[in-house]
């Protein structure tokens, strides 16, 4: 018997409840969208030479706060060399995201939860505001990534496997994503449920 708890490959740890598993639309996206092709539930950095900072950020957008799933397919390397970052954070810090700013302002922010780049291709490291981590996390293109939070304890998993762990985040979440080069940032597949 399937239980309700227990989602075949989407949000299986998650508490009952939550809503039926939905995409995003491109309207839902805020930021320096002009440098991103926003289809549905794809985004694709399509200009290369600048960050161009997105979130989700819309009156028809998810709010993150309380139990939920976020998850999506890496269909970028990510560049490496701090080529790309994603992550959630506070939404009463959203005077501090920027839309140009290498890493978004998120390593600026006290409650923020989030990954880069680093050198070399297909590798991150996980902070939570400026401070790092874990380092050295290797990911293969179109594997797929999943933020999920149940109570206050929020993890990323990549490819089904947990790679970072964070405690105490009560706060209600907004997810963002940057990239610098052409191609190197996009994910697929974005979809969600609280």
């Amino acid at each position: 018997m399937l239980l309700t708890t227990q989602l075949i490959g989407f949000g299986g740890r998650v508490s009952g409840g939550l809503s039926a598993l939905t995409s995003i639309t491109a309207a839902m996206w805020d930021g320096n969208t002009s440098g991103w092709t926003l289809s549905n539930d794809d985004a694709a950095k399509t200009t290369g030479g600048g960050f161009h900072n997105i979130r989700i950020k819309h009156a028809t957008a998810p709010v993150l706060d309380g139990d939920f799933v976020w998850q999506y397919t890496q269909t970028g390397d990510m560049g490496g060399n701090t080529d790309s970052s994603y992550g959630l954070y506070d939404i009463s810090e959203d005077s501090t995201w920027s839309t140009t700013a290498f890493n978004q302002g998120l390593n600026s922010m006290t409650n923020s939860y989030w990954f880069d780049a680093t050198t070399g291709t297909r590798n991150i490291e996980t902070f939570e505001g400026s401070t790092s981590k874990t380092s050295s996390i290797n990911f293969s293109v179109d594997d797929q990534f999943k933020w999920e939070r149940t109570g206050t304890t929020l993890t990323l998993s990549i490819a089904g496997s947990v790679v970072q762990t964070w405690t105490g985040t009560s706060e209600t979440l907004r997810f963002c994503a940057s990239g610098f080069t052409a191609n190197k940032a996009d994910i697929s597949d974005i979809q969600f449920q609280i």
